[in-house]
């Protein structure tokens, strides 16, 4: 082990009174750093020998007393270093970090004071979206913890199932209480990267989190067809909703978001370059008729690096940016309502739908799985399959009507 923990007098470091802070001197992977135990003495009441104080010392009643302090607080600080080289976290660590476990700076970091770090940093690099899912999560932790905070160490496997009993008890789904449980984990993960929570109290090793297949969300094509027949007044809010979502449908499931974000700067050689603002995914998709149609109304007058969409208006501060599409959003799926009905549609069209409705109608065209996912940009074929749970059944319906009909 690379690491060594000694009492040491620091004789560096004089004090006018002629005395020396007593230190344990810490080398970790060649460096050096001093941990103030708290006392001072001079250099003659010092046994270098022995690495204790003499019993020449007045400045306490109990020499033998401070000095099984001194060698209690040695203990106490190999003892980390131990459970650190056990859980192979010890060579991570630089000779700061490893002093600030010594001295427990990382029980500062209470769950709810670093998630809220957590979420000022989101907001800081501009990722307004997770920021609030992030504050979504805290908020409903703080629910079932009646504001009362707690550490990494207390959120536990028991808090783990408790939050989630809370939850479903109060007729919250499997699926939103499982995006509450990621970003937990998300934030205890990033607590033990950063030293504030130990590795062996990590309580997803045990706990699960759970997804179960959701409702259907996807439209036959025929209701896409519909939609674009459907004739509403133009540059009215309803008339922009049916643009965006048939634009989402025509650009492979773009995302509002990402809509929102397109400039004329986007548009290279006939195709549509853009990063996916969720996961900062490359995609580049040809530029198809329709949605060159629906294009050269939004372009007209517009500069390079104007926005092509009117969705948001208050550019410059990335914030009021993510409030404006938030807001725009609401209308949007508002105006979808008005569509769904005006369409004598069975169930509404969301801002989702599109997207869904995309990779299932892929589907059905005999596209694979996987290839899709890249449509999507998914990070594996598995969150797609959630996309496509409705069209196995759908198949079989349809292939036993034909057969049995």
């Amino acid at each position: 082990m690379s690491t060594n923990i000694q009492i040491s007098l620091d004789t560096r470091r004089a004090k006018k009174d002629g005395s020396f802070p007593l230190i344990l001197r810490l080398s970790h992977n060649r460096k050096t750093i001093p941990i103030s135990l708290g006392y001072s003495i001079k250099k003659d009441d010092w046994d270098i020998k022995n690495r204790k104080i003499k019993k020449s010392y007045t400045g306490v009643l109990n020499v033998t007393r401070l000095n099984n302090f001194l060698a209690k607080e040695k203990a106490r600080a190999l003892d980390i270093v131990t459970q650190l080289q056990d859980s192979n976290e010890l060579n991570k660590l630089s000779v700061r970090q490893l002093k600030d476990r010594i001295l427990n700076k990382s029980g500062n970091f209470t769950f709810f004071k670093f998630t809220k770090q957590i979420i000022d940093e989101l907001h800081t690099s501009g990722r307004h979206s997770y920021a609030s899912s992030m504050t979504d999560m805290l908020r409903a932790v703080k629910r079932v913890q009646n504001d009362i905070d707690l550490s990494f160490e207390q959120l536990n496997y028991k808090f783990l199932k408790d939050f989630e009993t809370y939850y479903r008890n109060n007729g919250n789904g499997i699926n939103s209480i499982g995006v509450y449980m990621r970003n937990i984990r998300a934030i205890y993960n990033r607590a033990i990267k950063e030293g504030h929570a130990k590795r062996n109290w990590y309580p997803f090793t045990d706990y699960s989190i759970k997804r179960e297949k959701t409702r259907k969300r996807a439209v036959r094509k025929e209701v896409i067809t519909d939609v674009m027949n459907l004739e509403l007044p133009k540059s009215s809010r309803i008339w922009h909703a049916k643009n965006y979502f048939l634009f989402s449908f025509f650009a492979m499931g773009i995302n509002f978001i990402d809509i929102a974000f397109l400039k004329p700067s986007n548009l290279v050689n006939g195709r549509l370059e853009y990063k996916r603002h969720k996961t900062n995914k490359s995609f580049s998709i040809k530029i198809t008729e329709p949605m060159k149609e629906i294009l050269n109304y939004y372009l007209t007058g517009k500069n390079p690096d104007d926005y092509i969409f009117p969705i948001i208006k208050r550019r410059g501060d990335s914030r009021l940016e993510y409030l404006d599409i938030t807001s725009k959003r609401r209308v949007y799926n508002r105006m979808l309502r008005e569509i769904s009905q005006k369409c004598e549609l069975e169930t509404n069209l969301t801002s989702y739908v599109s997207r869904h409705s995309w990779a299932t109608i892929a589907k059905r065209s005999g596209i694979p799985t996987a290839v899709i996912s890249e449509g999507l940009g998914h990070s594996d074929t598995q969150i797609t399959e959630v996309y496509l749970d409705s069209f196995d059944k759908e198949v079989l319906d349809d292939y036993n009507e034909m057969i049995t009909g």
